[in-house]
């Protein structure tokens, strides 16, 4: 089983519901203890230097194969200042993320745009990831919503979920 931690300073428990909605084969919880080792830890954002300083010793603790992190955030950012044994994954609005989204509406209480790998990363199963676009649409209000969904996406394809199901995925999402 695959398991996935959410750390950060906010927005944690809508996070975790998205993705619990969209996936049960995993195992999904917020880093609260930084005792727990994970497959995949999603970085949010960090408001504080305490939220800092925790999520830092945590990783420079353990190894943890994948990171995913805002790359908007500032002090997410920040993190990553000396070498760590981690596939890095930014996402964000910013051109220098590693998946961004791109061409975004928002019409009728849902978002449309496309989730947009910049740089290639791999899978689990170690398939590489080539860049490309992924048209979605979410049914979810809220622009931090738009994050959730690049942090959401970029999971399933690391679990190896087809560009199809990704869609659909995310498509089934909404304020409910």
């Amino acid at each position: 089983m695959v398991h996935i931690l959410i750390g950060g300073s906010l927005e944690k428990g809508v996070l975790i519901k998205f993705l619990s909605s969209s996936l049960k084969e995993v195992s999904i919880k917020e880093l609260k203890e930084y005792k727990e080792k994970a497959d995949i830890l999603i970085i949010s954002n960090i408001l504080n230097e305490e939220d800092f300083n925790k999520l830092k010793n945590y990783i420079y603790k353990f190894t943890i194969p994948i990171i995913i992190t805002n790359g908007d955030d500032k002090l997410s950012n920040g993190l990553f200042t000396e070498g760590i044994n981690s596939m890095l994954i930014t996402c964000g609005l910013n051109s220098k993320s590693s998946v961004t989204a791109s061409s975004i509406t928002y019409e009728e209480e849902s978002y449309r745009f496309n989730y947009c790998v910049q740089r290639a990363f791999f899978n689990l199963e170690g398939v590489l990831i080539e860049p490309m676009e992924i048209p979605v649409e979410i049914k979810i209000s809220g622009q931090y919503n738009i994050y959730n969904s690049l942090f959401v996406i970029t999971v399933l394809l690391i679990l190896g979920y087809v560009t199809e199901d990704v869609q659909n995925i995310i498509g089934r999402a909404s304020n409910n």
